[in-house]
């Protein structure tokens, strides 16, 4: 028998895998139908408790980190770093492989699994479409910062002003647990607004997190790390900085 226990506290359990995935969904159905969960999020999830990385404390110093865009040569790394390191000790988002932002829709983001989104990110970033900086230790790939012309996010996309072709958007930085503490963040935040500029954008737009109380809920940055960084606080959620 395999198991698992609900946040709730119920233990499942189940003679196999495709077994335990029946019976969480049965569960939720009967005890949180609100959340909607599906088959694909289970299997995902209970997937992603078996892969990822069991390091999860921090670790009391690192090595020098390097700073780089994610070349074509790196897009392997990249997806390593999202299949093990990236969430360890948070199996419920392992499955975005940073592809929410560029999705939207709520509706269309339930429809979707791990494997597409992995497979989605591999193209966009072999094609340009996602453009990012990754942080090394040892040439080992500790953190990730989608940074990308505004124009690839619909819930950003369509600002009157300044237009989209001016503005690159910063929307997703991930650390691996261990690095973490450590001003990799601010580093990858250096690294992206280097990157922005060279691409020819103008501004640079950012969307931290309000109230942000874990590392995991301040994925998208928070307004200190902006606001040290020379970003001005625009309304409506928004920080931006010039990039001329």
């Amino acid at each position: 028998m395999i198991s698992d226990t609900c946040s709730c506290g119920e233990e499942l359990e189940a003679p196999d895998f495709e077994g335990l995935v029946e019976a969480v969904v049965g569960h939720f159905d009967a005890a949180h139908p609100g959340l909607g969960l599906k088959a694909l999020h289970v299997r995902d999830y209970l997937e992603a408790k078996e892969r990822l990385s069991p390091d999860v404390e921090r670790l009391p110093r690192i090595g020098p980190v390097a700073i780089s865009e994610v070349e074509a040569e790196r897009v392997t790394d990249v997806l390593a770093f999202f299949d093990r390191d990236a969430f360890a000790g948070n199996p419920a988002w392992a499955a975005c492989y940073c592809m929410f932002h560029h999705v939207g829709s709520d509706e269309l983001w339930s429809e979707r699994s791990r494997a597409t989104n992995r497979e989605e990110l591999r193209e966009r970033l072999l094609s340009g479409a996602t453009t990012a900086v990754i942080a090394t230790v040892e040439d080992k790939v500790i953190g990730w910062c989608n940074a990308t012309g505004r124009a690839a996010f619909p819930k950003h996309a369509g600002g009157s002003e300044p237009a989209d072709e001016l503005v690159g958007s910063i929307v997703c930085f991930v650390v691996a647990p261990p690095y973490r503490g450590h001003g990799v963040a601010r580093r990858l935040l250096d690294g992206a607004c280097e990157l922005l500029r060279r691409a020819g954008f103008a501004f640079v737009e950012a969307y931290p997190t309000a109230d942000a109380s874990t590392a995991e809920s301040a994925y998208r940055g928070t307004t200190s790390l902006y606001g040290a960084a020379g970003f001005d606080d625009v309304g409506d959620g928004v920080m931006r900085r010039s990039l001329t």
